[in-house]
């Protein structure tokens, strides 16, 4: 049997793992069999665990690819010079983020929940969120530190404190619009610019 090429190899992992995606939003993680992902690709049973043997190993996948597509996407923001203030900052990354998740079958902000929810069984799973989470939050210290010698942020600033601050109205953007649908990255941008500019004397 003639090999498939890497781009056709490529083609298929996308199509399982977006029929997983559309089977976790509409039926949840554990819900989910890969029966029912198996079916939603329109591939063979043996074709599907060729690629993924076993649910955990998809969902790993799944997480590690949307993730992992989200860094690439945000990487060249942080790479900017200069860098931009925090509230234009947080909220190109929130249009990133909502560019790459809503999806006409899925919108992996609502499956980031799920994920993250999982994560609290699974010690595999937290472990892998924590190797993308962690350098996250350095390269935002990183660009608190930019912002601090900058003095876009006070002197006194602990850029740590910053990253985590930061990290958390991001990932609560993922929360607010997965579950409420009506939080856009221009408020996120008009929140933080109330908060930082200085009131008058």
């Amino acid at each position: 049997m003639p090999k498939i090429s890497d781009e056709r190899r490529a083609a298929r992992r996308t199509q399982i793992l977006e029929a997983a995606w559309t089977c976790f939003q509409r039926r949840g993680l554990h819900a989910t069999s890969m029966d029912d992902i198996i079916r939603a690709a329109g591939l063979s049973a043996g074709a599907v665990y060729s690629y993924f043997p076993s649910k955990e190993e998809l969902i790993l996948a799944a997480v590690t690819t949307s993730l992992g597509n989200l860094r690439a996407l945000i990487a060249p923001l942080l790479a900017e010079r200069p860098l931009p203030p925090p509230d234009e900052l947080v909220r190109r990354i929130a249009e990133v983020i909502t560019a790459y998740t809503v999806h006409e079958a899925y919108d992996l902000r609502r499956i980031a929940l799920l994920g993250w929810s999982e994560a609290q069984r699974n010690e595999r799973l937290r472990e892998t969120m924590r190797g993308f989470y962690l350098p996250f939050r350095a390269v935002l210290e990183e660009a608190a530190a930019q912002w601090r010698d900058e003095r876009v942020l006070p002197e006194q600033a602990a850029t740590d404190d910053v990253a985590k601050l930061m990290l958390s109205v991001i990932l609560g953007f993922v929360v607010q619009s997965a579950i409420l649908g009506d939080v856009a990255p221009s408020a996120l941008a008009d929140g933080l610019r109330a908060m930082l500019t200085p009131r008058p004397a």
